[in-house]
């Protein structure tokens, strides 16, 4: 297994920088506005509401910037994250998580299983999938955009999918069985315990639930 600890770690401090970033433009947005004294009230109004619009924008963006700057990291400098996925993300930041699998199923291509992600990923970047199977590893913590979890699921063809979830997992452990809903960001492979490598997806989840056994 990657060594997801690590991981998480390096993603922090990444997502750390960009936050002092959107900080330090908004700081400087209410100063500028705040300098004319004769036009103070409307000033105030005005940086106020750009401070609100820079929130929103962060918000949207904020799962997006978090898997561009870790797609390299995850992937063990195999992988970046492509401009499609970005974009995707971005557009639906909303559903990033879901907590309602119906406001996501519809969105499912489910034709896409994880033979066609690992013999052209390229043509499913702004797709959700579904996948389902046995959860070989999972791990959760606590990071600068809240709790995210990172949870690998083997399917019943025996690929694998390594799904960033940004959400508790809830009852999720490892050996129990889980779908995940995502859009796919990169291919990779890992050193397995036999010493071979392993092959599997990035996912960036949206839907991530326990299924009865």
């Amino acid at each position: 297994m990657l060594k997801k600890v690590l991981s998480i770690a390096l993603l922090s401090v990444a997502l750390t920088a960009c936050g002092s970033n959107f900080k330090e433009t908004t700081t400087r947005s209410g100063s500028s506005s705040t300098s004319f004294a004769t036009e103070q009230t409307a000033s105030n109004e005005s940086t106020a509401q750009q401070a609100s619009t820079n929130e929103v924008t962060d918000k949207e963006y904020l799962f997006a910037e978090f898997l561009k700057d870790g797609t390299p990291v995850l992937t063990e400098d195999q992988a970046s994250m492509e401009q499609t996925s970005y974009d995707f993300i971005a557009k639906n930041s909303d559903l990033f998580p879901s907590t309602d699998k119906s406001k996501v199923i519809n969105l499912v291509d489910k034709s896409v299983t994880t033979k066609h992600l690992n013999k052209n990923l390229n043509l499913y970047l702004n797709n959700f999938v579904k996948i389902s199977g046995d959860v070989i590893d999972i791990e959760e913590d606590n990071i600068p955009i809240g709790t995210t979890a990172i949870v690998y699921i083997s399917d019943e063809n025996d690929n694998t999918v390594m799904a960033v979830y940004p959400g508790a997992s809830g009852e999720i452990f490892e050996g129990d069985v889980a779908t995940v809903i995502g859009v796919p960001i990169a291919n990779f492979s890992y050193e397995n315990v036999s010493g071979g490598y392993t092959n599997t997806t990035l996912l960036a989840a949206s839907f991530l639930t326990k299924e009865n056994q």
